[in-house]
């Protein structure tokens, strides 16, 4: 007897997992691909400072790390407070506590941005590979995250993905690193 399909629920995945990015409302979507790319950049940054000194001695790791769950809390906390704008009449509980939740759903790609370098520094830290082979994959990485951006803003459009918005990633990859470069220099 052939298995039918059980209707997936609206918001999740094909799996009932995490949610299809087409099926959020607009500006969940926006939220988190403006996380996505604060995260990658804020992270690129901390990734770029750090020296191969400090990966070996474990430091590394916990300064991507850092830098995620630190900006990340900073994000929901700012959003949360913005959020109060305007709220002239009493807003339910139930409301208040589903936009909590949404505000650090959509916030979650800047906490996930540094779990790749730091697996890599923890890695270099543990002798498994240099240090410096795991600080060039840790950017390559991340610079390759962010340049995916344009294809994946064409994908979740539910647009086919084309050159056009490669080279819009491969631009906004090449900003976000000179950012990331400038923060370092003027910063340390």
């Amino acid at each position: 007897m052939p298995r039918t399909r059980r209707p997936v629920p609206r918001g999740r995945g094909p799996r009932g997992g995490r949610p299809d990015p087409r099926d959020l409302p607009i500006e969940h979507v926006r939220d988190r691909m403006s996380s996505y790319i604060y995260g990658n950049i804020t992270v690129l940054a901390a990734a770029i400072a750090v020296d191969p000194e400090a990966i070996r001695h474990g430091s590394a790791v916990w300064a991507v790390l850092a830098t995620a769950v630190l900006t990340y809390l900073a994000h929901v906390l700012s959003h949360l407070v913005a959020h109060g704008l305007g709220a002239d009449e009493i807003v339910p509980d139930a409301v208040r506590r589903e936009s909590v939740v949404t505000i650090t759903r959509n916030a979650n790609p800047i906490a996930t941005s540094g779990l790749i370098p730091a697996v890599l520094y923890a890695a270099a830290w543990l002798e498994w590979v240099p240090a410096e082979w795991a600080q060039t994959a840790a950017l390559v990485i991340l610079v390759v995250r962010i340049g995916l951006v344009g294809v994946f803003m064409q994908r979740f459009s539910g647009k086919q993905p084309t050159f056009l918005g490669l080279w819009g990633g491969i631009v906004l990859a090449a900003l976000a690193f000179v950012i990331g470069f400038v923060k370092v220099v003027l910063t340390h």
